[in-house]
């Protein structure tokens, strides 16, 4: 299934409230059992799946996605009446007018000088997290932060190429940015009240926009998301907030939560998890009352192992890395319901090719793997998250390496600061598990996103790889330029051209969803914006 974009232009499509759900009925209260807690919930330093999720019911944004579940996303106005205004039709200045009646958790209205206030947190050097794609384009400069420093390094001076007057926005590009409308749709324009910012404790208690907002939050064990009462549906065209609340429980591994879904005892019959159900508790699920509750799905996320560049310098040892890696194994390990991946690009992105630059075979080539190393042994330190299904993949693999002579030494992580750490330039880690999924329906969010070395900064970096070539650089500069038509099949060649040679990473599987409800949990399907059961339809049926 390839994803599709649109960007809607009837007016009509940005108005609320949301299309109603067959047979939803309002009230009770869902509960996500989640492994750990969220490594962010403010909005301009969410850039995980679970948070950009989570975040969909209490950071709304100047545009959003309608979806059913089909791959077929529609881009329409969330806080803004439409998708966007192209004032000179040459992508240099876009226009949003927030809509009218749109209110804080504390009834005060949400203003322009919020949104603007919200994305001006967003250049500050230290936080080093969450997108960039706005502060690059309105400052025409992958360091985006030299200069202007947010608003608590640089106090009372102006977001470069950002204005609001009254509640219409204006951003001013140096160069065209026509994926406007999708960018905005990330959680860096959620509005924030300048007199609420807490700054750093802002991650445990941001202030609702959307049709939730944090009653009790519980560091690393829950939190209660309760009703909004100053939400108003009828400029929601995006969420219909069936349920009164939603409740998440930290620190319940994905193998625990799926034992408990599938159980379905009365206190689980309104749960949910955003992990896949793990290896241990898939055959549970094939008895006709449980499979009901499954949803299964490709997704546009691909899994990797990144070779740390700075480090790994020797391109043969990286090749031997790809020659070595057992993704049959790993798969397994998962659960068995991704597939196998070679390439940089999700086979949901359009232009996706199929190779495999390292072909040996679905369990590896150990043989291959040594010829290149020269009969050496080398030693290498393994970054993961520290929560179980890691933890045994990471035993998985430093067994299939070890069979290479590839020694690994295992580097287990926090998981609420995992990202922090391997994102950090100058850590101290060889290879890192990470996974990456385009943020719109688009390749350009992909490769430049994830190889482009001149976004490699001090902290926040996405290219785990720190892999930096002028060759590939000038390359992601000329296919930007393209027409999307156009550009499609040439990130797929870049993709082969980057495998091949300089493999800067191991892609291991294109991740597939595999996710379970109770059976109270009704209306709801896997996002093809985010890969999880989305909350945006979600009821409790009676």
């Amino acid at each position: 299934m390839v994803q599709t974009g649109s960007i809607a232009t009837d007016p009509a499509d940005s108005q609320g409230p949301a299309k109603a759900v067959e047979g939803a009925t309002k009230g009770g209260t869902v509960k996500l059992l989640h492994a750990a807690e969220f490594e962010h919930l403010d909005p301009q330093k969410i850039y995980v799946s679970d948070a950009l999720s989570m975040a969909t019911q209490f950071a709304r944004t100047l545009t959003g996605y309608k979806e059913d579940g089909t791959g077929a996303l529609k881009l329409v106005g969330d806080l803004a009446t439409n998708a966007g205004e192209d004032v000179n039709g040459d992508c240099k200045v876009w226009k949003y007018t927030l809509k009218d009646g749109l209110k804080f958790e504390d009834g005060t209205p949400i203003t322009g000088a919020d949104v603007v206030y919200g994305v001006s947190r967003s250049f500050d050097p230290e936080w080093g997290v969450g997108p960039t794609y706005i502060q690059q384009w309105l400052t025409g400069a992958v360091e985006y932060n030299t200069t202007y420093k947010g608003p608590f390094q640089s106090a009372g001076a102006e977001v470069p190429g950002l204005k609001a007057d009254g509640n219409v926005i204006t951003f001013t590009f140096p160069q065209p940015q026509c994926e406007t409308p999708y960018a905005v749709a990330m959680p860096t324009t959620a509005p924030v009240p300048q007199a609420k910012d807490t700054k750093g404790d802002y991650d445990r208690k941001p202030v609702s926009s959307g049709p939730y907002m944090i009653k009790e939050h519980a560091y690393d064990q829950y939190i209660d998301f309760v009703r909004n009462p100053n939400w108003d549906a009828n400029t929601d065209p995006i969420r219909n907030a069936y349920p009164d609340g939603i409740r998440v429980e930290f620190g319940i591994d994905a193998e625990a939560s799926a034992n408990r879904i599938v159980a379905n005892a009365a206190d689980d019959q309104t749960a949910f998890m955003w992990a896949n159900v793990p290896a241990a508790v898939l055959s549970k699920t094939n008895t006709p009352e449980v499979k009901e509750r499954v949803k299964a799905g490709p997704s546009q996320y691909v899994e990797y192992t990144w070779i740390n560049t700075d480090r790994v310098t020797d391109l043969k040892v990286r090749q031997a890395l790809n020659y070595a890696v057992d993704r049959d194994a790993i798969i397994k390990v998962r659960g068995g319901t991704d597939q196998f991946g070679s390439t940089i690009i999700s086979p949901t992105i359009a232009g996706y090719e199929n190779f495999n630059a390292y072909d040996g075979g679905p369990t590896g080539n150990a043989e291959k793997a040594k010829e290149l190393l020269g009969g050496k042994t080398i030693k290498l330190t393994y970054a993961f998250p520290n929560v179980p299904v890691r933890q045994q993949m990471a035993a998985k693999t430093k067994e299939v390496y070890a069979k290479a002579g590839i020694e690994l030494v295992l580097t287990p992580l926090d998981p609420a600061t995992y990202y922090d750490s391997v994102g950090t330039k100058g850590n101290q880690y060889d290879l890192i598990r990470g996974g990456w999924g385009a943020d719109w329906p688009s390749a350009s969010t992909v490769i430049p996103a994830l190889l482009d070395g001149r976004t490699i900064r001090d902290k926040g970096n996405q290219n785990l790889a720190y892999f930096n070539n002028d060759e590939v650089n000038k390359e992601i500069d000329r296919i930007k330029g393209l027409k999307a038509t156009e550009s499609a099949a040439e990130w797929a060649k870049l993709d082969k051209k980057i495998m091949t040679d300089f493999a800067p990473l191991i892609p291991q599987y294109y991740i597939g969803n595999y996710e379970i409800t109770g059976s109270k949990v009704g209306g709801t399907f896997l996002s093809d914006s985010y890969g999880h059961l989305t909350l945006n339809t979600m009821f409790v049926k009676p």
